[in-house]
């Protein structure tokens, strides 16, 4: 299908033989004014005391926080509940538009009912009170999509563009990571098509900016669509000439592929491209990861990708060569990332052997979520090493996925699953766009140079429409939920998943811990039949709503707290 974005959250698509259609977004619906106390709940992601939300077509904004201050509040859920500051100043996207709504159900400081179970269904408590991270945003990995794409007519790209950055129609995502390609021996042909990242350094140490010419298009793109995206350049491989094997995926053992000797050359290549494009483009990474799933053995010579295997005390000297080189080039405004560990345990058992000297060299932890359980005991040692983290990737790796509803479901339940245990501050897909369509947000068809989005995009959009950058995430006591209040304290959105193939799931919630609630809420849903489609509106009586979850869904539950 071929695409077109239009306002109001819809995406127009027209049929193309061989592939699946999608119904039109749902668009919030307007809603009219109501009076009534403010809520008096302080966010930690407040849009500097305004309580208005606005809405800001096309606008990305996202949260700045910077290197986490986490108070170890303990909590009766047994999560510890963190407090930092976003210098988010709008609620850009979907939940701004119901900053209004048609009356409220009560005050702040009236007396509360007590919320009983309707019969047959689960009794959900949700308590804006207790409060966990600060949202930085949603986003993507550029490199493979973005070297496919941006091949496109700049009319064709942009359209991709739009539909991952605008937070109304599209995926709303502001936060990108651009991938400084090692460059592989031109005498080997073997990688998959667009995983072959072009280097800027030739073997002989000249330099050769005209290369990676489709990654950059669609990155300078996006910078073009708002002040507030947040990026970060990420490294696979060194260049192939700077490795053991002599090959960017890999060495032949996987084992250690960077030269013993190239360690300052590997430093210079890396911090050389983060200036480049801060003086020529004027893209400030905010963060340089020079490592990615380094613990990994998969990296070996002749594979379908670029890769590099270093050990832990390989990735301190690494760690310490690139932070001399930005410091020595005054690249003040990009700080070190580390890991990006395939697994959250790996992660975990590396950072505890690191140098002390060697953490505090780092502004941000990186983690991938593909494999490993010890979510929460990662986020407590990042927290209490007042380290920003990310989860800077994740898809379906190793699952057995039959169709694209399976596959927004499952990665739902990823989603869902990190927010609530590892509490990263940021949640990234890996590509938006891939050959594989269990890995994909769309697809993309170079004959007509046009995208279809799949079931995955409207389960993202689901989230990321609703929780906006800046916003802040609540207690609700559900492992199949997450919930959110927005940066100007002007609306709650639940995110709620039935993984149950057949059967419906029914919830009694209970609001009275809200400061105050609407009549009622808007509901959208992503199911078998339904692409992010607006249901009839909620209602919410004595601060009591009971919601039936139709089997195999996903729905965005949005309260409005006028």
């Amino acid at each position: 299908m071929a695409c077109v974005l239009l306002l109001q959250g819809a995406v127009a698509c027209s049929p193309e033989p061989g592939r699946n259609g999608g119904a039109d977004a749902g668009s919030l619906g307007g809603a009219s004014t109501v009076s009534g106390p403010a809520s008096s709940v302080s966010s930690g992601g407040g849009a500097n005391g305004s309580t208005t939300a606005a809405v800001t077509s096309g606008s990305v904004g996202a949260g700045g926080v910077g290197g986490a201050s986490a108070t170890g509040v303990s909590v009766s859920s047994g999560w510890s509940a963190i407090s930092s500051s976003s210098s988010s100043t709008h609620a850009s996207g979907a939940v701004g538009m119901i900053a209004n709504s048609a009356a409220t159900t009560g005050a702040v400081d009236e007396p509360r009912p007590t919320v009983t179970a309707e019969p047959g269904t689960v009794l959900v408590r949700v308590d804006p009170g207790v409060r966990y991270q600060a949202f930085e945003g949603w986003g993507t990995s550029l490199c493979w999509w973005a070297n496919h794409v941006g091949g496109w007519s700049a009319e064709a790209r942009d359209a991709v563009v739009e539909a991952v950055v605008d937070p109304v129609a599209g995926l709303g995502y502001n936060i990108f990571r651009y991938n400084i390609g090692g460059g592989e021996n031109p005498a080997h042909e073997h990688m998959d098509q667009h995983r072959e990242m072009p280097g800027f350094q030739n073997s002989d140490g000249s330099w050769a900016w005209e290369s990676d010419a489709n990654q950059r298009a669609i990155l300078l793109s996006i910078a073009e669509r708002g002040s507030d995206v947040i990026f970060e350049a990420f490294s696979n491989s060194p260049p192939y000439w700077m490795t053991v094997s002599g090959c960017a995926s890999g060495s032949d053992n996987g084992a250690n592929n960077l030269k013993p000797d190239a360690y300052g050359d590997f430093a210079d290549y890396l911090t050389e491209v983060v200036l480049h494009y801060r003086d020529e483009y004027g893209i400030v990474f905010r963060t340089l990861e020079p490592l990615n799933e380094p613990y990994a053995d998969w990296w070996r010579a002749n594979g379908s990708q670029e890769g590099c295997h270093f050990d832990p005390s390989s990735q301190e000297a690494l760690l310490l060569q690139v932070a001399a080189e930005l410091a020595d080039k005054g690249l003040t405004g990009t700080s070190l990332s580390a890991a990006d560990e395939n697994s959250m345990d790996d992660a975990l058992m590396n950072l505890r052997s690191f140098d002390a000297s060697t953490v505090a060299l780092l502004g941000q932890l990186n983690v991938h979520s593909y494999a490993g359980t010890l979510r929460a005991e990662l986020y407590e040692l990042a927290a209490s090493l007042g380290l920003r983290l990310w989860q800077s990737e994740s898809g379906p790796l190793g699952q057995d996925i039959s169709d694209d509803t399976e596959a927004a479901l499952f990665m739902a339940g990823r989603i869902i699953e990190d927010l609530r245990e590892l509490k990263p501050v940021a949640w990234l897909d890996w590509q938006s766009g891939d050959p594989s369509r269990s890995w994909a947000s769309f697809t993309l068809n170079d004959a007509q140079q046009s995208y279809a989005p799949l079931k995955r995009f409207y389960m993202h959009a689901g989230f990321s429409r609703y929780i906006r950058p800046g916003a802040t995430f609540v207690e609700v006591d559900h492992p199949d939920m997450v919930a959110a209040v927005s940066p100007g304290e002007s609306a709650l959105t639940l995110v709620i998943r039935n993984a149950d193939p057949s059967t419906s799931k029914g919830f009694t919630f209970d609001l009275t811990a809200l400061p105050t609630v609407a009549v009622s809420g808007e509901l959208y849903r992503t199911s078998r039949t339904e692409d992010l489609e607006l249901q009839p509106p909620v209602d919410i009586e004595a601060y009591r709503v009971v919601l039936d979850v139709p089997a195999y869904s996903v729905s965005t539950f949005v309260i409005p707290m006028p």
